[in-house]
């Protein structure tokens, strides 16, 4: 009897000390707080998001009166699982969005709420309860996010400019004798992949993801589409003015010869011929240093290059920078990363409170960025993060996902002056005709809309990506987009875009 009342007792005391730190009765001030569901975009969920929403929670429940709860979707599941959750009505506070993520449909669809409407039925939040957002940001970030006017989502303050351009591996340009700053197009790459491919008969050389790094074209122009189908010329002439056309751009001469050469590539042997795929793994290759050259978005100053070659794993590999666009801010880059108070948020007020301490309270962005201090993460001498465990840092979608990147704390692998280099890069940039400007679909073009995306995917990334013959493909591509409705698309477009322009210059 003494040893199972001694065995009971020992129970007793391991059940009281098993509670997991998310699994710890709330007390009365933690139940009297309101809670934010956050819809974040991401890897994966795994098992201590609930561990870093408490310490997040604890952390700002005093500040602003709300606690919050993530809600973890990943980049394939966003659109199945997070947008159709928004749609659908369910209740949520804070939802990550952008131009590539539905911001402009999402709008249309009245989901997202006015953040500055001196009449609707919050009033201005961003005025009232995001002073540090306003303050931070640069205006082209605000101007460059508005609908009809008004802001239905508050900018990440990161890279204002993304100019695309080539990562180059710099032992296999050095193999074959490439200057890196005499590559100005993907035709100046041609002799040295022919090189490269003798040196390296399994390997392709041109490594791509399914992107044209010196496309004429201002990226993802028209809001709905899937693919750029219709675009303006993403360089200012030579005066300085803008082409101000809306482009079929399969039907000009400059997608055209790119289609003709990537084909070439992929007949070369320069390019995988799985690149097209959706399941096509490119980093593989590019983690194991097997290229010459990849496609990729830039950020000035060799900030991409070093986030690149820290994240392979890969001790030896060095990248050089190439950049074959302009530095011209487009609408895309402003609202590349964005956070919206949905129209079902039970707290609008709350969660405008939440997202301005995103933009003001560089703890709170450590919190959410690497995960529970001295158990995830603590800081090293010179005063950057040190990894202890990145199960949080590895899940979400990224630092650029969230408030002010300037404020961020960098990793032991990051340039220290990283996050302020960024800013100091957009600097100079031009600022494209069309900033501002989204186009929004009416519903009597949206099965025209619907068709094209669905015809676009059938062709579009294999001519990126030389899969398909161009003699023949382009034309079958070009027909069938006019069968779509293509030209009556394109036309909407520029009487949207003129109507738009006309009521600035007013």
């Amino acid at each position: 009897m003494k040893r199972l009342a001694a065995l009971l007792a020992l129970l007793l005391l391991l059940s009281g000390c098993a509670c997991s730190y998310e699994e710890q009765e709330a007390s009365p001030e933690q139940e009297a707080a309101v809670t934010l569901k956050y819809y974040l975009i991401g890897n994966q969920d795994n098992r201590v998001r609930t561990q870093v929403q408490q310490v997040v929670s604890d952390y700002v429940q005093p500040l602003i009166g709300a606690r919050v709860e993530f809600v973890l979707v990943s980049w394939g599941d966003w659109d199945a699982k997070a947008l159709t959750a928004l749609q659908a009505g369910e209740h949520v506070d804070i939802f990550f969005t952008a131009d590539w993520k539905s911001y402009a449909r999402s709008v249309l669809q009245g989901a997202f709420t006015p953040l500055n409407d001196d009449s609707g039925d919050h009033g201005n939040l961003l005025e009232e309860y995001g002073q540090n957002i306003l303050s931070g940001l640069n205006p082209a970030f605000i101007e460059g996010t508005k609908i009809n006017g008004l802001n239905y989502a508050v900018p990440t303050n990161k890279e204002l400019c993304v100019p695309q351009g080539y990562l180059i591996n710099a032992a296999a340009a050095q193999e074959v004798g490439l200057d890196a700053q005499s590559i100005r197009t993907a035709w100046d790459l041609e002799p040295y992949l022919a090189q490269y491919k003798e040196l390296y008969p399994s390997r392709y050389g041109y490594l791509t993801d399914k992107r044209w790094s010196d496309e004429p074209w201002a990226d993802s122009f028209t809001a709905g589409l899937n693919y750029n189908l219709l675009s303006m010329k993403l360089a200012p002439e030579a005066d300085g003015t803008y082409d101000e056309t809306i482009y079929s751009i399969w039907e000009t001469e400059e997608n055209r010869a790119f289609a003709q050469l990537m084909y070439r590539y992929a007949q070369a042997g320069y390019i995988d011929p799985d690149a097209s795929l959706a399941q096509y793994d490119v980093l593989s290759a590019f983690n194991a240093g097997h290229f010459l050259s990849y496609t990729a978005p830039l950020k000035g100053d060799g900030i991409k290059a070093q986030e690149m070659a820290n994240a392979s794993g890969n001790p030896d590999l060095r990248l050089i920078e190439v950049y074959t666009q302009p530095k011209v801010v487009t609408t895309t880059h402003t609202g590349g990363s964005m956070l919206a108070i949905p129209t079902t948020s039970l707290h609008p007020v709350e969660a405008m409170k939440f997202i301005n301490l995103m933009h003001a309270d560089t703890h709170l962005l450590d919190l959410m960025i690497y995960g529970v201090p001295e158990t995830m993460w603590t800081f090293a001498e010179d005063g950057r993060v040190e990894l202890i465990d990145s199960s949080w840092y590895s899940a979400h979608g990224g630092a650029w996902t969230m408030g002010n990147t300037v404020l961020q704390h960098v990793t032991t692998q990051e340039d220290p002056d990283k996050n302020s280099r960024l800013q100091a890069y957009s600097q100079d940039a031009q600022h494209h005709a069309s900033l501002g400007f989204r186009y929004l679909c009416p519903p009597e073009l949206e099965s025209q809309m619907a068709a094209l995306n669905n015809v676009a995917e059938s062709y579009y990334n294999a001519l990126l990506t030389g899969g398909l013959n161009p003699d023949t493909a382009l034309p079958e591509f070009i027909s069938r987009l006019k069968a779509a409705g293509i030209d009556a698309l394109r036309q909407d477009v520029q009487r949207q875009y003129d109507q738009w322009k006309a009521e600035r210059a007013s």
